[in-house]
């Protein structure tokens, strides 16, 4: 979102979630550590996100932020005075002294570098910190599987490039798997809807990369059953979807309404020898975290997200309830807000402790309860959230009964997986399936999408052939190509191929969110990714870029330059970089 806008959908959205989400629960695992408390919690660190968040530009941007915020907090108290609404005045001062102490934190402990806080937490043991997709691309509609593969490992280089270690865990973006079956996009152009073939199982790519464990809804766990507790209504949209994939040719495992989610499973598929642990996320303890409606978040003392000052865009007031008109809405007032956190987490707590021990009850062996959020729930949609996660972890810690552990430790030390399970396809959106980002509203893009990433992979495996060596790393691979114009077109190019392909686009439209912005940025990363491809050929035949060209390609650097150790051989199959090896080396003399 850096370079692309500032507000209301531009930067402002990043600035946001730093001052809200990712400082305040830096702060509290922070201070748990200083109390001795063990505070372990496996967190998902967006690749996209680590690449704004590393951008020398970021800094300025955060400044203006919060000198934004603390400009209208205090014009704000000076309204509310002549006003007559002194009783608002407090919370002016309130929100004046977080920004303060958010910038300060920003600039003076942590030296605008917040990634470097986590990292010390993950060097500590503390933090698990788990991968994603790159830029959240939906895997099960990706056109091809190195299409999945680039995703997967943009992210796990970008990982280590920040945290200096690989991750062990991914989060697929929106929980979407799909397994080993023979595809065909139930999507896009007639060209590509008829034709089919064989696709490896999310879980075997993620192997493949090196990645040990990723999460799942908890329904896809059981076999696909949707969970009325917290996807109300989506039954009937879940069986629908069951019935187009059966109608394609996936054959879906039968549903085990007692296979417990409190195991950790294998996961694979008889056709492949690749298998990783999946965590099932629970639903009970997620819908009381979760649910704005049926969840702690809607107590009527906590700072409401969506009532707003007309002049400032700032919140200063509560709940008061889930039902109640925005301007019947109460004033907020903050220290009524900790007697109701200490309910929340007793009552957290009480439920985790009734599943393992009902677990225990019924299996005989000690559980695991996975219970997965989005990072902003915390601290952006629920103000009061990382208080929240502080008390909980304080009351686990003192609990003979519950050990606090996360994913990566429980794989070491809790239990290793003994059973293999199959899943069937699926993701934690509505009905339990592709809906959100498979809808009429959104079918438009994949006729954009699915034509370029074909072409973008034709091009790439043409030139890793025909010009390029592939030396193995690790899992990193590196190309070295006889030209580097070229390579720095085809390089921008994969870029914009991954931005493009960010399931974020069809999300916000589908949500009815931020449509137009949605929209826009989806045709300029498909303007700039076709016009590089068209580039690459020409350039190949002619060895020279025009002006307008070469305009397009620097504008394109400076607009869109997340990846900046980007290599083109993460879209490459083992085979086919195997194949590349057998080739002579042919170095570029620099870029």
């Amino acid at each position: 979102m850096l370079h692309h806008g500032k507000w209301p959908h531009g930067s402002d959205w990043l600035s946001e979630a730093v001052a809200e989400c990712y400082l305040p629960i830096l702060h509290v695992l922070e201070q748990l550590q200083t109390d001795g408390i063990r505070a372990r919690i496996s967190m998902d660190f967006s690749p996209i996100n680590l690449e704004q968040l590393a951008d020398p530009a970021f800094a300025d941007v955060f400044a203006a932020y919060c000198d934004e915020k603390i400009l209208a907090a205090e014009s704000d108290y000076a309204y509310f005075a002549k006003n007559g609404e002194k009783h608002l005045q407090p919370l002016a001062e309130m929100w004046r002294n977080f920004y303060s102490t958010t910038k300060s934190r920003f600039f003076d402990k942590y030296q605008t570098n917040v990634v470097a806080g986590f990292r010390k937490l993950s060097d500590d043991g503390i933090l698990d910190a788990m991968t994603c997709g790159a830029t959240h691309g939906y895997f099960p509609l990706l056109l091809r599987d190195d299409n999945i593969r680039g995703q997967i490992n943009a992210a796990v280089a970008t990982h280590e490039q920040h945290f200096g270690k690989k991750p062990r865990g991914i989060w697929l973006p929106e929980c979407g798997y799909r397994p080993r079956y023979r595809w065909s996009p139930p999507i896009g152009p007639e060209k590509y809807r008829n034709q089919s073939e064989e696709r490896a199982g999310v879980e075997e790519l993620v192997a493949e990369a090196g990645l040990e464990y990723f999460v799942i809804d908890g329904a896809l766990t059981r076999g696909g059953m949707t969970i009325p507790a917290y996807q109300p209504l989506s039954r009937k949209l879940h069986e629908k979807y069951l019935e187009e994939v059966g109608a394609r040719g996936e054959a879906a495992p039968a549903y085990d309404p007692n296979r417990s989610l409190a195991d950790i499973y294998w996961v694979g598929n008889p056709l492949s020898s690749r298998s990783v642990a999946v965590f099932s996320r629970d639903p009970l303890s997620a819908s009381r975290v979760w649910s704005g409606e049926l969840g702690y978040p809607g107590a009527g003392v906590y700072l409401d997200f969506h009532k707003k000052h007309h002049n400032s865009g700032l919140r200063y007031w509560r709940v008061t309830g889930a039902r109640v008109d925005l301007g019947d809405k109460q004033s907020y007032e903050p220290g009524h807000t900790e007697w109701q956190l200490d309910w929340d987490a007793d009552d957290f707590v009480s439920l985790v402790r009734r599943e393992l021990a009902e677990h225990k009850s019924t299996h005989g062996s000690e559980g695991i309860i996975a219970a997965p959020f989005d990072t902003e729930l915390f601290g952006h949609w629920w103000f009061e959230g990382p208080r929240f996660i502080e008390k909980v972890m304080r009351r686990f810690e003192a609990s003979d009964e519950i050990r606090l552990t996360d994913c990566a430790e429980a794989l070491d030390t809790y239990t290793r997986p003994h059973v293999t399970i199959t899943l069937p396809e699926g993701s934690w959106g509505e009905g339990g399936h592709h809906f959100v980002w498979l809808n009429h509203e959104v079918a438009w893009m994949w006729d954009s999408i699915y034509p370029l990433e074909d072409r973008f992979l034709k091009i790439v495996h043409k030139w890793s052939e025909k010009n390029g060596h592939a030396s193995m790393n690790g899992s990193v691979a590196a190309t070295h190509y006889k030209d580097d114009t070229l390579q720095m077109i085809l390089e921008q190019a994969a870029r914009e191929l991954l931005l493009l392909e960010s399931s974020d686009w069809e999300f916000v439209i589908s949500t009815q969110g931020a449509i137009e912005y949605s929209k826009e940025r989806f045709e300029e990363h498909r303007l700039f990714l076709t016009r590089l491809l068209d580039m690459a050929e020409s350039y190949d035949r002619s060895k020279t870029l025009n002006e307008e060209d070469t305009e397009i390609l620097r504008t394109a650097l400076v607009k869109d330059r997340p990846f900046d150790r980007i290599d083109l051989t993460w879209w490459l199959s083992p085979a086919r970089r195997q194949k590349t090896q057998n080739t002579p080396e042919l170095v570029a003399e620099g870029i």
